[in-house]
């Protein structure tokens, strides 16, 4: 039984959906050309010279002195100036030559009457296009001998991508495996191939025969005309769907498909932190295509099974407390939930609804740095009782007595405070208009003195002047010095009169 280690998929990743579905892929990707479509020019010149043979030469001898040239010139194999540009004279050549209405046409109208298209599944006695391959692959002396049909390109060695390779699991984990990790024993469901017929599908060998159609090559080429040249293109043989062979008696097992159901049993390692629809790749793990040459990849999805009174979110974890009135107010230690057990929380004391406590590092680890891990917040609610016994609410009605006591002496406190600072103030306005009358030298109004009376109460109630106040004042003290001086202006006055009256009578 494999064990998978976390390391070989440590770099986790979320996929959408789609991610699961088939990759397009080229058909024929072995070689480099067969790619695309590849064009080759017609030259005018004597397609009989250009292949080295008379016009009477034979089929057998046209192709002959084509791979021998063919060999000589191909740009793969010579890299000689010109040898590309020959290269496609001498294709453009045999084409016309190996078939045999083509080179009637030739032989009476000359280039210009040769023209049509050609289906690469040609008959025995019709040119076919894939010597043009054969030429340098073909044989046992071919750069690529063995892996093909004797004697050309195996079309079947076409990479055909991961298409049904690739296996989806679902694995459901508790809450508390997310965020510790572990390890898991997982059974999967896989295609691998058939031990009966090892992967051919076939009952037995005799029942297996190449493909009339492709010629085993498992694709055929069609070769057109253009006013560029000829132009040959390569695709998947309809009739064998590209495997280059017909079944005639399939294998009883797996019925012609080659591979055949199985259960496959690994251990997982699950890494700590691992959140909920992340996805871990396993290569080489999936279904085994026919040939058993390549694998698939298994998909392992997680999901995440829900903890009444736990949330997550990313690395902290979040939980609501009912807390009681008094342990709100005088504070408390209670037992909480976690995803080690129960824990103490401490309650200070005057904590207010919706405020939060913290157990820091009870958290989720960080799948990247497991040394980090995240907190467990607790959002407080404190309860209220609708109804209490006849002891709690004496006691709740002391609790509110003695709350109206402490509100009342705090009242009082502040008259007591307010009516000595006013009392401060009417001192102080007194010694205030003393300190003015004593500037003018007397306390009443004389004769012919406009005095101004002035009352003695209370004109502010704190030790601090207001400055209206002392406006109004400074007023009063400008209007009496004017006052004083009209005063003494006018007995001055009546002094000099009566000195003069005085000095007349004498």
């Amino acid at each position: 039984m494999p064990i998978i280690d976390g390391s070989c998929y440590a770099n986790l990743r979320l996929h959408h959906p789609t991610s699961f579905s088939k990759h397009g892929v080229s058909a024929f990707p072995f070689l480099g050309f067969r790619h695309r479509s590849r064009i080759i020019r017609a030259v005018k010149s004597d397609y009989y010279s250009t292949l080295n043979v008379g016009r009477s030469a034979t089929l057998q001898e046209i192709k002959t002195s084509y791979r021998k040239l063919a060999r000589k010139y191909h740009p793969d194999m010579s890299k000689s100036p010109g040898a590309e540009e020959k290269f496609k004279e001498i294709s453009s050549a045999y084409e016309v030559l190996s078939d045999n209405e083509k080179r009637s046409l030739y032989d009476r109208f000359g280039e210009e009457g040769v023209s049509g298209e050609y289906d690469g599944s040609a008959g025995p006695q019709e040119v076919d296009p894939f010597e043009v391959y054969n030429a340098f692959f073909g044989g046992s002396d071919g750069l690529f001998d063995g892996m093909g049909e004797p004697g050309g390109i195996n079309f079947n060695l076409r990479n055909r991508g991961n298409w049904g390779l690739d296996i989806r699991y679902d694995l459901h984990l508790s809450f508390e495996e997310s965020v510790f990790g572990g390890q898991r024993e997982i059974e999967v469901s896989c295609l691998e191939t058939c031990d009966n017929c090892g992967g051919t599908g076939a009952k037995s060998s005799s029942s297996i025969h190449s493909c009339t159609t492709c010629g085993g090559r498992g694709g055929v080429m069609k070769t057109q005309r253009t006013p560029f040249g000829m132009m040959s293109q390569v695709s998947t043989c309809s009739k064998c769907g590209g495997d280059g062979k017909i079944i005639t008696e399939s294998c009883r097992r797996c019925g012609g498909s080659g591979r055949v159901q199985s259960k496959r049993s690994m251990k997982v390692v699950i890494p700590p932190g691992v959140s909920d629809g992340a996805t871990m790749q396993m290569q080489g793990e999936g279904n085994v295509d026919k040939k058993g040459n390549m694998a698939g990849d298994l998909f392992i999805v997680v999901h995440i099974d829900g903890k009444q009174g736990i949330q997550r979110n990313g690395l902290n974890l979040y939980s609501k407390i009912d807390v009681d009135y008094t342990e709100a107010i005088l504070g408390s230690v209670i037992k909480v939930e976690t995803v080690e057990g129960m824990k103490d929380l401490k309650i200070p004391p005057g904590i207010q609804p919706g405020d939060t406590v913290k157990l820091r590092y009870m958290g989720v680890p960080d799948i990247n740095k497991p040394s980090v891990r995240g907190d467990h917040l607790f959002s407080v609610n404190v309860l209220i009782p609708k109804d209490i016994s006849k002891a709690e609410r004496a006691l709740v009605e002391d609790l509110a007595s003695l709350k109206s006591s402490r509100k009342a002496q705090s009242v009082s406190s502040n008259r007591n405070e307010t009516l000595d600072a006013s009392r401060k103030g009417i001192k102080h306005a007194g010694s205030f208009w003393n300190s003015i009358k004593g500037i003018f030298g007397q306390s009443q109004s004389g004769e012919r003195f406009a005095s101004v009376a002035i009352s003695t109460t209370p004109l502010w109630i704190s030790s601090k002047p207001d400055p209206l106040l002392m406006v109004s004042f400074f007023t009063v003290f400008v209007m009496t010095c004017i006052f004083n001086s009209i005063g003494k202006t006018d007995r001055s006055t009546s002094l000099r009169r009566r000195r003069n009256a005085r000095t007349l009578k004498e």
